[in-house]
This record gives structure tokens, C-alpha cells and sequence, in this order.
């Protein structure tokens, strides 16, 4: 062959591929490779293990990372620490990762110095379980008479209204422990037993003396495989012993003392309640002053549970211990931590009492803090619960007569001004006054404390709110918070939720920049100090 012959075929060839591209049908140009991902199961909870199936174009053999965003104007993509899995030559992978905890948040996969996946959004199931007494409505108190025999129904798969009518999936076969509420507010464990095949449980016991106990369950962590699910607790039950059947209406009566696990009735179901949160939480006083790298961090990303160490930090230590003298509870709640009155979002009586949670095992005699937080109320009138945070000493020889406490914010929920203070350590002198602040159901807010040898100050969304400038009111012990939902004992209040997306510490770093100081709190001596 020639070759003049040789070209003109190659140009003729040339022609004929150029004019099949251009008119390549739609059909053929969506055969390209495209990118793609999916995780399963669908219905989870956060520290799920979920596995991830996708590909990515162009990314062959390349190690994976996963990157989020949450539902949040102005929010960008960020990557995650940690190497999640790695593709194969195609671009293809398939790795296990834990679920998230947060609603609407998205996911992709990002090849590392490569492209990133297509993005999925997440709608998690929140953890839940209800106790009833002899089958009667979820979470509802009732009566007994001392000595028969009387149960206690679980169920960890509820349906119902707000929340509860996106039940979480049933785990079989995980532990269930039955415990007490003791003096202090804390619990004990008196039985234990495991969950059914749909997630239910029962439990028969012996009702002691008159008077009224408190009940509550709490299902143990999940850390078998690639799951890591903390344990999470009911909202308390109040059971109230009476010496004679005479005194107990006929529901509340049971003539059966045996020991089981069986289904329990659930509620009838109605459409979900999911409030809407609003992203943001105004500036921080630790980007504004960069306080730098955290001593502590809780964020509640991933099914952690009340006890579980931070997911960030210096110091990767401490536990929050949770107490309730009431209807109240603290659990992780939707990418965060919620002391809440009630387990429903729907107007109801049963809400007193009070209920707090204070961190244990990491605590800082000087440094700064700060904790982002929003409330929601599901009644329109009543009394207001307040909303606290404190930082109080870690040990209990420096509390005496409530010394060494800072108050970081004392609101009510249609508060127009927050309470501010510190307790000398004698507890005979405070320092304590009053600033304006947003509403409060606006969306979350950051508030903050900043405490040196020489003085404190306090902070809201990066604002200096006040400062005390004396050597005295300093406290000089080790210092830890102390979150607080507060009643006014048996007395119906507001229903009420208190989510705090995250709770951080840092310790005094000489680089960051000069704290703006606030107006003065007024000192005044304590007249009821011991």
C-alpha cells in the first residue's frame, strides 16, 4: 500500500470517527462513567456501622476520606481525619463506616488529591426506648400496692407522635438493665435482661414500702463488629406504692408475677414532629480570640453516649454523669446533647423536677470554656424551667456553701436578660448582675467563660458580656461544668428541650489575642453564708 493511499484512508477514517462523536446519541453519552454512592441500611441509628458502596471516575487505587456538610446556610464541605477505605483500579470501593447521629447531614467520598463522590443525605433514626407500667401508656406514672407483684414493659422501637413516629430499628438480644433512682439523683441497676427479637422486654418486681421509686431502663452500647452505639436511657418512671388495692384503680392492677420478655402495645402512630434547627450559633469567643487548640471536645457526631471520652482534644478524657430528681433525662439527641422534661414534644402534664449533667475527669483550674446550645419549649403557657450552665469545683471539699462556683448563664426560656456570677471561695461574697441577650428560641447561641489568675470574664456569641477584675472572686480549684435544666420541684413547668451541639475547653494559651473586657458585676456579701 502506498503511502498516499495509507494517508487518505487515515484521513477518511479521522472523518468518520469525528462525525460519530458528534453525532452520538443521548443515550451513549450517558453510558460515561458517572459517580456514585449508597450506604445501607437505611434505617439506622448514629454509631450504626453502615457500608458504603460508590465509584468515582478517574480515581483508581486511591486512598478515601469521608467529607460532610450539614444542613446550614454557608456551611462548606469538610474532610474527616482518617483513611475510610480505598478504591480499586476502576475507580470502585466498598468500605464500613459508622453512621452519623445528625439529621440531614451529607455525605460524600472524596479520593485523596482527587475528586470527590456524588453526596447522600442522612436522616438517622434517633435512639429511644419507653417504659410503661403494666402495659399502660408509654412514660406514664401510676400506682401499686406494697408487697404484689407488678411490671415493667420495655420498648426500644416506639411509635407514636413527634419523634417517636420514626421509630429506630430493633437490635435483638441487646442487654436492657432495669435501674433505681437513688439518693443524689443517680441510678442504680436492680435487673437487668435482653431485648426481644422486636425489641421489646419486660420486667415483673415486688412493690416495697408506701412511698413513690423511680424507674428507669437503659440499653448498653453496641460495640460488636464495626458498630459503635452508645448506651442510651428511658426518661424516668414514677411509681407510687400504696399500702391497699382500695387506693389503685384497675389499670394499674396486675395479677401475673411472671418474669418475661414479650411485645409490649405501643402508642397509636400519628405524622412525626421534627423541629427545624437553625444553623450558625453566632460568632465564638474562641475563633474570635483564638484560643486554639481544644483541651476537650464533645460533639455528639456519632451515636457517642453521656460517658463515652471526647472526639477531640489535648487531653482525650472525662465523662458526663447525669442526675434527675424528676421527669427530666439527658441523652444524645440529633448530633448533640439534650436535657429534656418529657419524652414527648407535644403539650402534656408530667414535666417537674430538674435534671443536670456535669463532666468528671478533665477538669482545668484556669482556661476557658464554651458551650453552644439552643432550647425549644412545646407549650405555650406555664411555668419556665431554667436553663443553666455553671462551671463548679471538681472536688467536693471546695463546694462547701457553694464556693468556687461560676455561674456562666442563668436563663428562662422567654428570658430577655441572662444571670451572670462567681462565689468567693469562702462563699461569704459574690459577684453577680444581669445583660441583655437575643430571644432565645431565635436558634442556637455560644455562650463562654474565660478564667486567669487575675480576673473572669464571661462571653455570648464572641460579645464580652462582663468581667470581674479581682484576684478574690477567682476560685484557684479545679473547675469543671455543670449543665443544668432546673424546676421548681413537683410544680408542672413548660415542656422543654435544652440541645447542645457541643461543649469545649481549652486551657490558657499565651498566643491568643486579648479578650475584650466587660462592664463590672456588683459584689454584695452573702447573707446566708455557712
Amino acid at each position: 500500500m502506498t503511502r498516499r493511499l495509507t494517508a487518505a484512508l487515515t484521513t477518511i477514517a479521522t472523518a468518520m470517527t469525528m462525525l460519530a462523536i458528534v453525532g452520538a446519541s443521548p443515550s451513549t453519552s450517558a453510558q460515561r462513567p458517572t459517580s456514585s454512592l449508597r450506604a445501607t441500611p437505611t434505617r439506622f441509628v448514629g454509631g450504626q456501622a453502615l457500608t458504603f458502596v460508590g465509584r468515582i471516575p478517574g480515581a483508581a487505587n486511591k486512598d478515601l476520606k469521608i467529607q460532610t456538610l450539614f444542613n446550614r446556610a454557608g456551611d462548606r464541605w469538610i474532610t474527616r481525619p482518617g483513611v475510610v477505605g480505598r478504591t480499586n483500579g476502576q475507580g470502585e470501593f466498598r468500605f464500613t463506616h459508622v453512621a452519623p447521629s445528625n439529621y440531614k447531614i451529607r455525605y460524600r467520598v472524596k479520593a485523596v488529591g482527587g475528586r470527590a463522590s456524588k453526596a447522600i443525605q442522612f436522616e438517622p433514626r434517633q435512639q429511644e426506648v419507653t417504659i410503661s407500667l403494666n402495659g399502660g401508656a408509654a412514660q406514664k406514672s401510676g400506682r401499686v400496692v406494697s408487697g404484689r407483684a407488678f411490671r415493667i414493659h420495655v420498648n426500644t422501637t416506639p411509635t407514636g407522635r413527634g419523634d417517636l413516629g420514626r421509630p429506630p430499628p430493633a437490635f435483638p438480644g441487646r442487654p436492657i438493665a432495669l435501674q433505681q433512682r437513688v439518693t443524689g439523683g443517680q441510678w442504680s441497676t436492680v435487673a437487668s435482661t435482653t431485648a426481644s427479637q422486636q425489641g421489646t422486654a419486660q420486667f415483673t418486681l415486688t412493690a416495697g414500702a408506701p412511698g413513690t421509686t423511680a424507674y428507669r431502663v437503659r440499653q448498653a452500647a453496641i460495640t460488636s463488629g464495626a458498630n459503635d452505639i452508645g448506651w442510651f436511657p428511658s426518661f424516668p418512671l414514677e411509681v407510687r406504692v400504696v399500702s391497699t388495692s382500695r387506693s389503685v384503680p384497675a389499670s394499674a392492677r396486675t395479677t401475673s408475677a411472671r418474669a418475661s420478655t414479650s411485645s409490649v402495645p405501643v402508642a397509636t402512630t400519628s405524622m412525626p414532629t421534627t423541629l427545624a434547627r437553625s444553623g450558625g450559633g453566632g460568632a465564638q469567643a474562641s475563633s474570635r480570640y483564638k484560643w486554639g487548640p481544644t483541651q476537650w471536645d464533645f460533639a455528639w457526631e456519632t451515636g457517642e453516649a453521656l460517658t463515652d471520652k471526647p472526639s477531640r482534644g489535648r487531653k482525650i478524657a472525662g465523662a458526663w454523669i447525669d442526675r434527675s430528681n424528676g421527669s427530666g433525662r439527658a441523652a444524645p439527641y440529633n448530633g448533640g446533647m439534650a436535657l429534656s422534661s418529657h419524652v414527648s414534644e407535644f403539650p402534656g402534664k408530667g414535666d417537674h423536677g430538674s435534671n443536670s449533667v456535669t463532666l468528671e475527669g478533665n477538669a482545668l483550674t484556669y482556661g476557658r470554656w464554651e458551650f453552644r446550645r439552643r432550647i425549644d419549649v412545646f407549650e405555650r403557657k406555664g411555668r419556665d424551667y431554667r436553663v443553666k450552665i455553671d462551671l463548679v469545683p471538681a472536688r467536693a471539699e471546695d463546694a462547701r456553701c457553694g464556693a468556687n462556683t461560676i455561674n456562666v448563664s442563668s436563663v428562662g426560656f422567654n428570658s430577655r436578660k441572662a444571670n451572670l456570677g462567681v462565689t468567693s471561695s469562702d462563699g461569704k461574697r459574690s459577684w453577680s448582675g444581669s445583660r441583655r441577650i437575643p430571644r432565645l428560641g431565635s436558634g442556637p447561641h455560644t455562650f463562654g467563660v474565660e478564667v486567669t489568675r487575675s480576673h473572669i470574664t464571661w462571653f455570648l456569641n464572641g460579645r464580652s458580656l462582663a468581667t470581674v477584675k479581682n484576684r478574690r472572686a477567682v476560685p484557684g480549684v479545679p473547675l469543671t461544668p455543670r449543665l443544668s435544666l432546673v424546676g421548681k420541684g413537683n410544680k408542672e413547668m413548660r415542656r422543654t428541650r435544652v440541645l447542645y451541639d457541643w461543649q469545649r475547653g481549652w486551657s490558657l494559651n499565651k498566643q491568643a489575642r486579648t479578650a475584650q473586657r466587660g462592664p463590672a458585676l456588683k459584689v454584695k456579701n452573702r447573707r446566708n453564708a455557712c
